[in-house]
């Protein structure tokens, strides 16, 4: 789908941020601690966001009048709080899950209805071993073999700023960083380095960037953010496993 294709290539600039501090040496795991930390990712405007939707719909309507057909069903409406992802991360201590959900508008080829639709893609880390599946809009799953645990691109020097928003604490890149279009980005603050998820990326939980193709503005912000609370291992598994 174009727009989450879109959306990951403004992801991959926003992570540029933390990435181009990439050095040799080997970075310490993931905090021990546990937390439990929900982002999403929404469209700054609802209205910018559907104008594309809007395009496709109104092309479809002409070419159905055009070959005498009823006209196609009314355009999806996006609750106020709609997403385009919503992402969570839960660590153990010892065990790490990231479940990433993507939400998308599609449109069916036959009758032009449009309707939301979701994907959800999930990684445990347990033992060095990075477990995965991904769910498609379809509903079929597809399961990953297991991988061995890799090690980060970056130590997170990049994160210089330190920022407090909503009594979170926050390191953010620095100015000299930011393009047009990864506008600002700023991970959790674990104090001497910035959190990592299970396979030892900085935890974004604040974000500004643009998507080229669409001249839209996306934003991510935390949702929940609990550091040092404890998680059930047993949460630490990916869905359906038994």
């Amino acid at each position: 789908m174009m727009l989450g294709r879109a959306v990951r290539y403004v992801g991959a600039a926003l992570g540029m941020l933390g990435a181009l501090a990439a050095c040799d040496r080997q970075v310490a795991d993931a905090a021990a601690q546990p937390y439990e930390i929900v982002t999403q990712m929404r469209p700054e405007s609802l209205d910018v966001y559907m104008r594309m939707y809007r395009q496709m719909h109104d092309a479809c309507a002409r070419v159905r009048a055009i070959r005498h057909l009823p006209p196609p069903p009314p355009l999806v409406t996006l609750p106020a709080d709609f997403v385009i992802a919503r992402s969570t991360y839960l660590s153990s201590g010892s065990g790490f899950l990231i479940r990433n959900e993507e939400f998308n508008v599609v449109m069916d080829d036959a009758d032009c209805k449009t309707r939301i639709d979701s994907i959800l893609s999930e990684t445990v880390v347990r033992g060095g071993k990075v477990y995965g599946q991904r769910r498609e809009s379809g509903g079929q799953t597809e399961v990953a073999e297991p991988m061995p645990l890799s090690q980060p691109s970056s130590d997170g020097s990049s994160f210089t700023e330190k920022r407090t928003v909503g009594g979170i604490a926050m390191r953010c890149g620095s100015a000299d960083l930011r393009t047009d279009i990864a506008q600002d980005v700023c991970a959790a603050d674990a104090g001497t380095d910035v959190l990592r998820d299970g396979v030892r990326y900085p935890i974004i939980l604040y974000s500004r960037g643009v998507v080229p193709v669409r001249k839209m503005v996306v934003v991510t912000e935390p949702v929940s953010v609990q550091i040092g609370k404890p998680v059930s291992p047993e949460r630490i598994a990916l869905s359906g496993a038994k």
